[in-house]
Order: C-alpha cells, then sequence, then structure tokens
C-alpha cells in the first residue's frame, strides 16, 4: 500500500511538471530538473521514489530527512521531503529562515515544516 501511495504522488508530481503537450513522434525524455528527495534511508518507499524520479528527472540526489537542512539541496531545482511510518517518531529536520528551495513535503513532515515555519498551511 505505502508503495502504491509513494507512486501516485510522484506521479502526481510528474504531471504538474511535465509540458501540456508533445509533437507527434518526439520521444519521452527526462525533464532537464534536478531533484533532491530527503526521506527513510533504506526504506522502500525511499526506493521507490529514486526508481521514478531517476526515470524522469537528469539528476536526482537523495539523503536522510533526519539531516536534512537545506544545504544538500543547494544545488537542485526541487526539493522532495518525506518520511514513512509512524508521524511521532518522524524526523524534524530544522530549515533556516532564508531557506528558499522550492520544495514539496509529502505526509506528517508537511505539518512539521509547517509549524516549525509559522505557514497557516499545517495539515492540508
Amino acid at each position: 500500500m505505502k508503495s502504491l501511495v509513494a507512486s501516485l504522488l510522484a506521479a502526481c508530481l510528474m504531471l504538474l511538471l511535465m509540458p501540456a503537450t508533445r509533437a507527434p513522434g518526439q520521444a519521452d525524455q527526462k525533464l532537464n530538473l534536478s531533484v533532491y528527495y530527503a526521506g527513510h534511508p533504506g526504506s522502500a518507499r525511499e526506493a521507490d521514489f529514486l526508481q521514478f524520479l531517476s526515470a524522469h528527472f537528469r539528476q536526482v540526489d537523495s539523503g536522510d530527512l533526519a539531516k536534512f537542512d537545506g544545504s544538500q539541496a543547494a544545488k537542485s531545482d526541487v526539493v522532495l521531503l518525506d518520511y514513512d511510518g509512524d508521524g511521532f517518531q518522524a524526523p524534524r529536520p530544522m530549515l533556516p529562515r532564508d531557506y528558499s528551495r522550492p520544495t514539496v513535503t509529502i505526509g506528517v513532515v508537511g505539518g512539521l515544516l509547517s509549524g516549525q515555519l509559522g505557514l497557516k498551511t499545517g495539515y492540508m
């Protein structure tokens, strides 16, 4: 079930980033974006995301959400922050106030960061 959820979320992200149309006969190509995925190292969810992202984006790097402070993604175009498992035990990365990298939060990480940064989105 978790793999299915991860795949669906990644597919939604992909649809948002894809060009609206392709010329007839144009081969599928990787998007010219670099993505940094910070999640739960060694989990099946991380493996699923990295496999999917690597198939669709020019560059994919990954790291441990527990150690993420923003500096790891300095050269990335987009950041994905994700964590599976018990939300009460999820890492709570501390981001500096000047963090400005385009970021997608998945699951409990979004609620935790929204509270930390004083955002109104919370657990939307």
